[in-house]
């Protein structure tokens, strides 16, 4: 099979190439809105028309002889800006994201992304892109594969090149590794089946003096001086460690995971819903729960293993005893969990995971004794619930509903 991976390599342009970047990059910020409102009034004609990237990519030669400074950008990188503006377009009309956004100065990093490998090359401890000529890069690893696209990243004040190879590779034997199941938290950032709890490292939380500090003197400057820039620049480099070090934890864990088991359930969480509880965003923001199951997802598909989503819904409540499986509010204080039916006591986070992974597991569907319904006591919140017109009072049915009702669906 072919596998697309990505090395990211250090850039040191002098000024004159940091200069010439900066340009760029506000010249294909400028072609960006321009394409942008072009297909903006597409739409609003009475016979629409929609624009695709080859329509625009034709327009393009024209606006280049009349704007003598968007001839400077090499054609293939703002070709390839027209492209990525089709595909994010392409998303909203197959309603997978929103409608594309405009690009701000300070707000929007734009990339300039080469996409044919002949046009670009790197030989010894240089780049020579397009246009540019040779910049001063360090590759501190080699190479694997195919070179495919160059890609020139801003990152703050430091330049990055981001280079996509295709890598021939033999398809990966299934695993027959154990699986585990995940429960990611905001205490513990993950607690694991095998009974493992791992520390919630909160880089952000670490570093908000800091950065209260740095925002403070940001706001003391005058607008549009040269000491509100550093400090704004100060600002962006906390942000950028916290990033990193957040980054390179759950780089670390997910490769842990990945090399040692061969199947890995987590819960399905509506991540972009928990962020808008105001007491709980900042910490969901600074887990980083999606960008582990992102890690997880292609890290195990390397390595032969599977990534399983399954259903959430009272895995904090539930008794993971196979033969219990009672739920109940009440089972859980605080980071101790104690069934009132069997009397099972572990720690919260290790139950939930082991729930999951009898929820993830294949032949138990619902984690009860012979497969059966586990017995089900509703928080009071859910018992007393509205019933739409048309339908019989969930009140009226009594006990013969709770028991109909299943403790989760298989996920």
């Amino acid at each position: 099979m072919k596998v697309s991976k990505a090395f990211r390599f250090r850039l040191y342009p002098p000024a004159e190439q940091a200069a010439w970047l900066d340009r760029w990059s506000d010249s294909l910020r400028f072609l960006w809105n321009l394409a942008h409102e072009q297909r903006l009034d597409g739409l609003r004609y009475a016979k629409r028309r929609y624009f695709s990237a080859f329509d625009q990519i034709n327009y393009l030669t024209e606006l280049r002889a009349d704007l003598s400074w968007m001839a400077e950008v090499p054609r293939n990188v703002s070709a390839q800006l027209l492209v990525e503006l089709d595909e994010a377009w392409q998303r909203c009309f197959k309603k997978l994201a929103r409608m594309p956004n405009w690009k701000a100065r300070g707000r929007d990093v734009i990339n300039l992304c080469e996409p044919h490998p002949k046009v670009w090359r790197l030989k010894n401890n240089g780049l020579h892109f397009p246009k540019l000529g040779i910049v001063r890069i360090v590759v501190h690893r080699p190479l694997e594969g195919t070179p495919k696209t160059c890609t020139i990243v801003r990152d703050g004040d430091q330049w990055y090149a981001s280079i996509v190879c295709v890598i021939e590779k033999a398809d990966p034997v299934p695993s027959t590794k154990p699986a585990i199941a995940l429960d990611r938290g905001i205490i513990n950032f993950v607690g694991d089946s095998n009974g493992k709890l791992i520390e919630n490292p909160r880089r952000l939380k670490r570093a908000l003096t800091r950065l209260a500090h740095a925002q403070r003197v940001v706001s003391r400057r005058k607008k549009g001086s040269r000491n509100r820039e550093k400090a704004k620049l100060r600002v962006m480099r906390l942000h950028r460690k916290v990033r990193r070090q957040r980054d390179d934890f759950v780089h670390r864990l997910s490769h842990h995971y990945a090399e040692s088991q061969g199947r890995v359930i987590v819960e399905r969480l509506n991540v972009k819903g928990m962020l808008r509880n105001r007491r709980l965003a900042r910490d969901i923001a600074d887990a980083a729960w999606g960008k582990l199951v992102q890690f997880l997802r292609y890290k195990l598909a390397w390595n032969g293993g599977t990534l399983v989503e399954v259903v959430a819904a009272y895995s904090s409540q539930t008794c993971s005893v196979s033969s219990c499986g009672y739920v109940d509010a009440n089972n859980r204080h605080g980071e101790v969990f104690h069934c009132l039916k069997c009397g099972h006591t572990e720690h919260a986070d290790t139950n939930a995971a082991k729930v999951l992974l009898l929820r993830g597991t294949p032949g138990d569907a619902t984690g009860a004794a012979c497969g059966g319904y586990a017995e089900v006591r509703r928080p009071a919140k859910q018992e007393l619930r509205v019933v739409r017109r048309g339908q019989r009072s969930a009140q009226g049915l009594g006990s013969s509903f709770k028991a109909k009702a299943p403790a989760f669906r298989p996920g």
